[in-house]
């Protein structure tokens, strides 16, 4: 897919609305005076991270790596000002080979490469400023175990630790 992220008359564009968390391949054309415009660039390909600030964060631990399977534990973190009573984290996995084979302390899904993680009832409720939980699953992979580049609690991407 090919689209134009934007213009600029300076040495640097900032690109918004980009997904966190996801990777961009990009190639730069110039344009002179006369309107005539260069070739394109060599590919230039990036991540985008997760925000600076948000009212949530994740930390997640590849514990146990045996070659084609691990323990994860992943940390739950409300950051903010206020609880938070109920809550789903997501993330895509970043390849298509990764998978969750079981878990703990919640309720684990995986549809393609999109996994959705719930409460059980004793952990549904995060404290503000700081309440957290960790929950736990046992994951299998047939490549490059490469862990999510950004989750999202409720919907709002968290900051990772």
């Amino acid at each position: 897919m090919s689209e134009q992220l934007g213009e600029t008359a300076g040495t640097s564009l900032t690109v918004r609305n980009l997904e966190p968390g996801a990777r961009y391949t990009v190639n730069v054309l110039a344009r002179d005076t006369a309107g005539r415009v260069s070739w394109s660039s060599p590919p230039l390909t990036f991540a985008t991270g997760s925000p600076a600030e948000s009212s949530c964060a994740v930390r997640f631990d590849d514990d146990n790596d045996w070659g084609n399977g691990y323990v994860a534990n992943v940390e739950v973190i409300n950051t903010g000002a206020k609880a938070v009573d109920g809550w789903t984290l997501t993330w895509t996995w970043p390849t298509g080979w990764q998978q969750v084979s079981s878990g703990w302390s919640a309720t684990w899904d995986q549809q393609g490469r999109d996994v959705r993680v719930t409460p059980t009832a004793d952990n549904r409720r995060l404290a503000a400023d700081g309440g957290s939980t960790t929950v736990g699953f046992v994951g299998a992979y047939s490549g490059p175990n490469v862990p999510p580049g950004a989750f999202r609690l409720n919907g709002t991407v968290c900051t990772l630790r």
